[in-house]
């Protein structure tokens, strides 16, 4: 049992969940679920970061969304059905994630409408974020669609504004843009240099990405 201290499981309208579940630490790059498993635990994380993706008939990543806490996955769970997972949940930072299994998180929301409704709620606002991106890949642009993904990591996944930028929590690479709006990593970085010399973005250190505070204050 976790300590009853920890500010997360204290303080979280998830806590009926939280307190009975075992906390395990997945390092970045860690795939915690296959498409086309059938999992026997849920998940709620803590800290970090876990990426949805499948993956076309020619091999490349196709990210679907980037769950932060208290992200809970397989969704399906919350809706009393079962089945095989249609994508991949890997990490894409060192995480820490609650495990839980399917039996008891189901119970718990038996037990507690409270419960019930706080998920349906975030699950609502997760969705509303996946359809926002979605319309912006169905833009010809590689920049107006960089745009956008930059604007929802600036918006979910960066930290408050220091000097006018917003640092994104986890390692950004060219290849991870790519996979989040479905053109070429040679197309992204082209784009991305452009975006570095209007003063859009900056990377720091290799796998740091600054985003400019006006972008999504424009967005």
């Amino acid at each position: 049992m976790k300590d009853i201290t920890d500010t997360f499981l204290a303080n979280s309208p998830l806590r009926p969940l939280l307190e009975h579940a075992k906390l395990r630490h997945y390092p970045r790059g860690q795939i915690i679920l296959y498409e086309g498993e059938n999992p026997a635990d849920a998940f709620i994380v803590k800290s970090g970061a876990v990426k949805i993706y499948d993956i076309d008939e020619d091999g490349n990543e196709k990210i679907i969304h980037i769950l932060k806490a208290p992200g809970i996955f397989p969704v399906l769970f919350m809706f009393g059905t079962t089945g095989q997972t249609s994508t991949f949940y890997t990490t894409v930072a060192d995480s820490e994630l609650y495990v839980l299994s399917r039996a008891e998180f189901e119970m718990q929301l038996t037990k507690d409408p409270a419960l019930v409704l706080y998920c349906l709620k975030w699950f609502a606002s997760e969705v509303q974020e996946i359809m926002r991106r979605m319309s912006s890949l169905e833009k010809s642009s590689t920049r107006i669609k960089l745009f956008a993904a930059l604007s929802y990591l600036a918006r979910h996944h960066a930290d408050p504004p220091k000097s006018g930028w917003q640092r994104v929590r986890f390692p950004i690479s060219h290849q991870l843009l790519a996979d989040m709006i479905g053109v070429t990593r040679e197309s992204t970085t082209m784009v991305m240099k452009t975006l570095q010399n209007e003063k859009v973005v900056r990377a720091p250190k290799l796998g740091t990405l600054e985003i400019n505070q006006l972008l999504v204050e424009t967005d």
